[in-house]
């Protein structure tokens, strides 16, 4: 191979070690910084601290949250290495990384505030369930979705029809993905997710689906559902009029079913299904690996994932005034 071939060979592969979706949201980053940069008659590389604090204040005064400032320093730091230059090191900026937290604390104290994320929980599945069932020609789709979403810890988002631009059956869920166990077997139903953040090489990753014997049974929900739906193609989640069903749908559907119900939906996302199955299976005593297996976490964030109740804390508190009572730390 020629110093050619090797040249595209390895701008192709540096290009799939990132996600689509990711290349896209930096170099929307890079158009942004190279105008704010030709504005002021600067080269954009390299990203000195001085560049960058004057671009993450700009970013400031637009409105930008500091988490997305995050994503920006990520894309900035990417085309570093997309151009053979050593990437910055931003923690070691320290005017940039105190202006940073001067951002965080500012959202904190005059602004909304990242609003936290609540998990679904039991009685949220009851109530959704009741709201449902009957009740409305979408209900078995939606029941459907929730409980694929619950029990197969997902984030609405992976099993749903996209928000934006079309949908591409070989990125979203369509109905060969979901398939009996050995095809005869209506106990398992298994279903493929072809893409999600824990799997970067989008390799595609099944997600398990076991009959409870219970009201609230997810392979019964799915295969209701399937006797409605019938074979064809699309989205797997549609409805009659074979509109697909996307992720801000089902939550504003999800947060009315909860409000009908008398329950809170301040806090519930389409994130809130894979907290919530998060939540259930340690509660229940499943062993921190058995919780990154059921998400198909391939690290120590599934943590982050699991909400502690007030009563579990307050317990907590007790057990250590008890064991400081034992060595008398009291």
């Amino acid at each position: 191979m020629d110093r050619a071939g090797v040249g595209e060979a390895a701008s192709l592969l540096f290009n799939q070690g990132l996600a689509e979706s990711t290349r896209k949201r930096y170099d929307s980053v890079w158009l942004k910084y190279s105008a704010w940069c030709d504005g002021l008659s600067v080269d954009p590389l390299p990203v000195t601290e001085e560049k960058a604090t004057g671009y993450v204040v700009t970013l400031a005064c637009g409105g930008c949250k500091a988490v997305t400032v995050k994503y920006h320093l990520a894309g900035l730091r990417q085309a570093h290495v997309k151009a053979g230059l050593e990437p910055p090191e931003w923690k070691r900026m320290a005017r940039l990384a105190q202006i940073r937290r001067g951002m965080e604390r500012w959202e904190v104290v005059h602004g909304p505030g990242k609003l936290e994320r609540h998990p679904v929980r039991w009685c949220h599945m009851i109530a959704m369930r009741e709201s449902w069932e009957g009740k409305t020609e979408k209900g078995p789709m939606l029941w459907a979705a929730a409980c694929l979403c619950f029990f197969g810890c997902l984030r609405a988002g992976e099993a749903l029809a996209p928000d934006q631009g079309a949908f591409d059956e070989k990125a979203h869920l369509t109905w060969k993905d979901v398939e009996l166990c050995n095809g005869v077997d209506e106990t398992v139903i298994r279903v493929k997710i072809k893409e999600s953040k824990t799997d970067r090489l989008r390799v595609g990753e099944f997600v398990w689906l076991k009959s409870s014997g219970g009201a609230i049974c997810p392979v019964k929900a799915m295969l209701e559902f399937m006797v409605i739906r019938k074979e064809g193609p699309g989205p797997f989640f549609m409805d009659g009029d074979k509109v697909g069903l996307t992720r801000k749908k089902f939550v504003l559907e999800v947060k009315g079913a909860l409000e009908r119900k008398g329950l809170a939906s301040t806090g519930i996302s389409g994130h809130s299904f894979r907290i919530g199955a998060a939540t259930a299976a340690a509660a229940g005593g499943a062993s921190g690996e058995e919780v990154k297996a059921l998400g198909r976490w391939k690290s120590r964030e599934y943590k982050g994932y699991i909400r502690r109740a007030g009563s579990e804390q307050a317990e907590a508190s007790v057990k250590l005034t008890q064991a400081a009572s034992t060595v008398g730390l009291k």
